[in-house]
């Protein structure tokens, strides 16, 4: 049977259990791939704009953002799969 759950970013989900562990392994991706991404950032890496002008693809702040989001959502989920 699926129950509700609501993230500290308002999200809601519903979810069984086996969904949250799919969910769980899902947001471990994605924060694997962005500390791989934060991790190989050069200094030159840039895109063009169009406009002549550059701008770095990610910045990492964005990043860093994106990777503290995953984090609480993993603990979030390993939360609700204790207790479920």
């Amino acid at each position: 049977m699926k129950k509700r759950y609501t993230f500290t970013t308002g999200e809601t989900i519903e979810a069984d259990l086996d969904d949250l562990h799919r969910l769980i392994e899902e947001n471990r991706r994605y924060l694997e791939n962005y500390a791989e991404v934060l991790g190989s950032l050069e200094d030159d890496d840039y895109v063009a704009r169009g406009n002549g002008f550059c701008d770095r693809k990610y910045s990492d702040d964005f990043i860093e953002g994106q990777m503290e989001k995953y984090e609480q959502r993993v603990k979030e989920i390993e939360g609700w799969i204790e207790k479920y």
